[in-house]
């Protein structure tokens, strides 16, 4: 139960840092596509989207999607059902640097062509190309 309640809490850390994030301009739109998130990890702690799955007993499904007109859409998936919903912003591709930006803040992840990876201080959200 406390692993859930600290994997809960840092999906929702990441809901509120994105529901800070800034309008940016366009970048490349190679970038483009559906990313679904794949891994977590919070203080030390690694798990799978399966791991997580067991562990909340329901599919854990989030996605981000990368539109080709710069434009980004953050479906939580079972967060939710929790009364939660997505963001959308936009985003810019900067070499492997990767800017979303969305209600006046901006996060910037890495890109490596395939994976982007969110971190926010000690959390890290790993999400892969589809």
């Amino acid at each position: 139960m406390k692993m859930q309640k600290r994997v809960l809490t840092f999906l929702m850390t990441l809901m509120m840092v994105l529901g800070l994030a800034a309008c940016g301009d366009g970048g490349g739109a190679s970038a483009a596509g559906v990313y679904k998130v794949t891994k977590m990890s919070s203080e030390g702690i690694e798990m799978t989207t399966e791991e997580m799955s067991e562990l909340f007993g329901m599919e854990v499904d989030m996605t981000l999607e990368l539109k080709d007109d710069n434009t980004f859409v953050l479906d939580l998936g079972f967060l939710a059902a929790e009364g939660e919903e997505g963001n959308s912003g936009t985003w810019k591709l900067d070499g492997d640097s990767l800017t979303l930006s969305a209600n006046g803040e901006d996060i910037t992840t890495t890109y490596d062509g395939k994976t982007i990876v969110l971190e926010e201080g000690t959390e890290i959200l790993t999400f892969e190309k589809q």
